[in-house]
């Protein structure tokens, strides 16, 4: 098994666990135009007639041949899609898939914004079914998820060929179900973690994270790109405004992305005029899409982007740095810059081919290449080149496993020992042989600060003062989020 956080994320666009929430509200006609679909059937293929005997020749022999004499009609189906999805495989195009009927009907179901879950997004990383982001408040979130967390199985059924549509249909159902993940992530065994999590209703909001930071610095994190976000993001400037807001961050942090018109209604928040972004055929007819309104922003803007931020994300980042409305800090983003059409066929299941790219408003080509932010800042890297005590980095820094330690195993005044398993998992960290247990991560847990006194080695616990609770609830910690530490500082500087 790949394991390794350095290969390149293979992210599906708009096919992921909270996809549906995406269209809440949208008829199908109207979900299909804002996913570049245009009603198209596909054609006859008397052209091809040629090839295809050999396609049905290999079939009647299977049917004729086959050990188990019981060919449904129902496996015959299944032997097709099963052709159909290795044909699109063979195009080396992770985007242009196969969906069958009901993964196909899923992008028409209204569902109000709501939805049976567990509340993660979910695409394809180094070939392996991955988790890019939990949605904060979920089940999900609740028992532990993680971005990067590899998905081995789920209710036992391995994911090594699993298309992104059925683990989908596999981890979404009825609220009050159980659905068990087995989990890979850095510490944990060969084989995984189970999570047994119980599914329930899903309510995707474009923004669930605002908040007035010290100096009157704006932040806001936009999870999705969906038929609300550019209306809800301009609601929040305004009460901004109201406030007296003198500079804005806009975090598109592990944002895979949604729905095209969203992205460019919220791009045209912060820039006046010209292109927003341009769609380009294969041949080489391109559609370009502008500026139509005045903008709401004023103030020095910070976009926040990482390695997950992808597809509509990238195509805001793209305008607001080509515009120069926007200064980037962060992590080179994910780089798809490509648009699939639906074809659907005559049993309405579909198959999405790539028929476009994206390019910025300066028309750069930002696919599997990504956009670079104007300031780099990995978040990935921070405590990555600690000096051990010899003074030399330490190349036997490395996480150890999780759960129960024994106390023989902790060594060193920062060791911090449970009778029993902790509230939730926790990792040590192995530095000169010694293991370390980072004492506020365990203080978090009961939502409670910690130090230790240096002279005694006493570890004390107090409870949070009310500024300490609110960071705690809306998860900023500007020491630990390095990238939003940043963006503070650069904006203090601009104000």
């Amino acid at each position: 098994m790949k394991k390794t956080a350095k290969s390149l994320l293979q992210l599906s666009m708009l096919i992921a666990v909270i996809t549906m929430a995406f269209y809440g509200g949208m008829n199908e006609s109207k979900i299909r135009r804002a996913l570049g679909v245009e009603n198209i059937h596909a054609q006859g293929m008397s052209q091809y007639d040629d090839r295809f005997p050999l396609m049905f020749e290999a079939l009647d022999i299977v049917r004729s041949n086959y050990i188990d004499d019981t060919v449904s009609e129902e496996k015959t189906k299944d032997l097709t899609y099963g052709a159909i999805r290795g044909m699109l495989r063979s195009l080396g195009d992770q985007y242009t898939r196969f969906m069958d009927p009901k993964a196909y009907n899923n992008m028409s179901i209204d569902t109000k914004g709501k939805f049976g879950g567990i509340g993660i997004t979910i695409g394809i990383r180094n070939e392996q079914l991955t988790v890019i982001s939990p949605i904060e408040g979920t089940p999900a979130y609740k028992v532990g998820l993680k971005a990067g967390d590899i998905i081995i199985k789920i209710d036992g059924v391995a994911t090594e060929e699993m298309a992104l549509d059925d683990a989908v249909a596999r981890i979404r159902g009825e609220q009050g179900t159980p659905v068990k993940l087995t989990i890979w992530r850095r510490g944990f065994e060969e084989d995984g973690k189970e999570f047994d999590i119980v599914r329930d209703i899903i309510e995707l909001k474009p923004i669930n994270t605002a908040k007035m930071l010290d100096g009157k610095i704006g932040y806001v994190k936009l999870d999705t790109f969906s038929e609300l976000s550019a209306e809800k993001l301009e609601e929040q400037i305004t009460t901004f405004n109201k406030q007296g807001m003198k500079s804005m961050i806009l975090d598109l942090r592990y944002n895979p992305g949604g729905l095209l018109p969203s992205a460019i209604d919220v791009a045209r928040l912060f820039v006046n005029e010209g292109p927003i972004v341009h769609r380009e055929s294969r041949s080489g007819r391109t559609v370009t899409y502008y500026a139509k309104r005045k903008k709401i922003v004023n103030v020095p803007t910070v976009v926040l982007v990482n390695k997950y931020s992808a597809s509509a994300s990238e195509i805001v980042a793209g305008a607001l740095q080509d515009h120069e409305a926007a200064t980037l800090i962060g992590e080179t983003t994910f780089g798809k810059g490509l648009v699939q059409t639906v074809f659907r066929l005559s049993d309405n299941s579909a198959i999405l081919v790539t028929t476009d790219k994206y390019l910025t408003a300066k028309k750069r080509d930002i696919n599997k290449m990504g956009i670079v932010p104007d300031i780099a800042v990995s978040q990935d890297s921070v405590d990555a080149h600690e000096k051990a005590e010899n003074g030399e980095e330490d190349d036997d820094r490395a996480p150890g496993k999780v759960g129960k330690f024994a106390i023989s195993e902790l060594h060193g005044k920062n060791g911090v020992v449970f009778k029993k398993n902790p509230l939730k998992d926790i990792h040590y960290t192995v530095v000169n042989n010694k293991r370390y247990l980072n004492v506020d991560d365990v203080a978090q847990m009961f939502g409670t600060k910690a130090s230790i006194d240096e002279k005694t080695g006493l570890l004390f616990i107090d409870s949070l003062d009310p500024d300490e609770e609110e960071e705690q609830k809306t998860g900023l910690d500007l020491e630990k989020d390095v990238q939003l530490k940043k963006a503070v500082e650069y904006l203090k500087e601009k104000i």
